[in-house]
């Protein structure tokens, strides 16, 4: 008895000792500190999703700490090699750092700023034609001159916030030249595109990871209209091919899906869906539901990634409709969000995450507000309207 007393006294005295051994080995464990790579967004917005890659992250995402200029984040998802932070609704500009197991890095730093509206204003007056990037207050329409983009009038078309530089980036009426307008410094760059003879570009699109994506299109020969889809360097303006297809109408209105990853835009004729998987390289179209009478004719997102999509026939003054449909981007199926009730818009829709309103320009003069909830609509007149028409929202 005294006997296997003594040996179980030696089997809890060995096992105590192995644990308090395991406990130290934990503690004097040493982690590598995160290596991170460049951030590829300049600027961001308070509710954006930022993307860190990098190396030594750790794969719970609650033991990676992100801060902007010293407020934390909350990191949706983490790998080693990538970790995913909404931006804090009191996150102000910075410095951004990553802390895993006690090291901590500085990733780089970023401007945040609040959601902001720009458009694109041609001036007329007398015999002086200019175009001018400017922001609206969404709330009240009143604008802030950014830029005087040039003195020709020439139009700005396609244009498109890149957080990458914090620039809105556009091009030329004829597709052949970048213009960048620097909304920190009011810089403004004319860059020409690597283009020739009868091919342009057009509609650009940012995913998510702040890459720049345009469709080139090549009316060389009229019986086959090439489009490509390409990367772009802003800089440079040098184009890299990303997939050549043969599409018989031209794709318009793009938005990238961060869900699907998809760049997804609308053919000419406003009746289908026309989507690009930039994972697969695939391409495929989508019949919309109901648009044998009405088509759509433009397309925007949420700030939840859903699409939605403008559908409105002028060409009937019988059958007028105007509508805000949210389109399922898989099957084409619609489901009405607000008939618009005789609001004609001349320009692209934007998602206010602020505010959940949908904007527009009306009539190229007015600002049109949709509260996505209640239904309630706004319609305010700009402060140029007799002097001027105003077009392409873009917003950061």
């Amino acid at each position: 008895m005294m006997y296997a007393m003594k040996h179980k006294s030696l089997a809890l005295f060995v096992g105590a000792l192995l644990f308090f051994a395991a406990c130290k080995k934990d503690d004097d464990k040493t982690y590598e500190p995160p290596v991170t790579e460049p951030l590829t967004a300049a600027a961001a917005k308070p509710g954006d999703t930022l993307i860190i890659k990098g190396s030594n992250f750790s794969t719970t995402a609650t033991e990676n700490t992100v801060e902007f200029n010293g407020v934390a984040g909350t990191v949706v998802s983490a790998s080693a090699t990538e970790i995913k932070v909404i931006i804090p609704a009191n996150a102000t500009s910075g410095s951004v750092t990553v802390t895993v197991h006690g090291n901590k890095t500085e990733v780089g730093s970023i401007v945040i700023s609040q959601f902001t509206l720009y458009c694109i204003k041609g001036v007329y007056s007398g015999n002086t034609s200019l175009r001018q990037l400017v922001s609206i207050n969404p709330e009240n329409g009143t604008e802030t001159l950014v830029a005087t983009i040039n003195e020709t009038g020439d139009k700005v078309e396609d244009a498109v916030y890149w957080p990458a530089t914090n620039e809105v980036i556009g091009r030329d009426e004829d597709g052949k030249n970048f213009i960048t307008i620097n909304v920190t410094t009011k810089k403004v760059t004319k860059v020409p595109l690597v283009t020739s003879g009868n091919i342009g570009f057009h509609d650009m699109v940012v995913d998510k990871n702040n890459t720049l994506y345009a469709v080139k299109l090549n009316y060389n020969d009229p019986n086959h209209l090439g489009q490509t889809v390409v990367k772009f360097d802003a800089k440079t303006g040098v184009p890299t091919t990303i997939k050549n297809f043969e599409f018989n109408d031209n794709w318009l209105s793009l938005v990238y899906v961060a869900a699907s990853n998809e760049i997804v835009g609308l053919a000419g004729d406003g009746t289908r869906l026309l989507k690009f998987n930039l994972t697969t390289k695939d391409t495929s179209s989508v019949a919309l539901a109901n648009t044998n009478v009405v088509e759509y004719r433009e397309l925007f997102t949420d700030d939840q990634g859903n699409l939605f999509g403008y559908k409105a026939n002028y060409s009937d003054p019988d059958n007028y409709v105007a509508q805000i449909q949210k389109l399922n981007a898989a099957n084409g199926q619609q489901s009405l969000v607000s008939d618009l009730k005789g609001a004609k818009f001349s320009d692209n829709l934007i998602y206010n995450p602020k505010l959940k309103e949908i904007v527009s320009v009306s009539d190229e003069v007015s600002l049109y507000r949709l509260n996505i909830n209640t239904k309630a609509a706004t319609s305010i007149t700009l402060p140029d309207a007799n002097s001027a028409v105003y077009h392409t929202l873009i917003s950061n």
